[in-house]
């Protein structure tokens, strides 16, 4: 990821969710920013920080889906709405 890092330093990456990373894309004519999977962050969080299926699911909820800093915020995909 060191091309978004160059394209675009201030594209925000999530700490520790480096295994749910699956691209970058750009929306618009804005700067590229990093793609993350929510099936792989759910995974990421049960696996890294130990927490339930639940847990997992209230954390990302409350911490990764509402979470905004513009044009720099990565995007979600929602895989199993494909």
């Amino acid at each position: 990821m060191s091309q978004l890092k160059d394209d675009n330093p201030d594209a925000v990456m999530f700490d520790d969710m480096g295994g749910a990373l699956v691209g970058v894309g750009r929306q618009y004519a804005n700067k590229p920013v990093a793609v993350y999977s929510v099936t792989k962050i759910l995974e990421e969080l049960e696996k890294v920080y130990e927490f339930s299926e639940v847990d997992a699911a209230e954390w990302f909820s409350f911490n990764i889906e509402c979470f905004s800093t513009g044009e720099n915020t990565p995007i979600l995909l929602y895989e199993e709405l494909l």
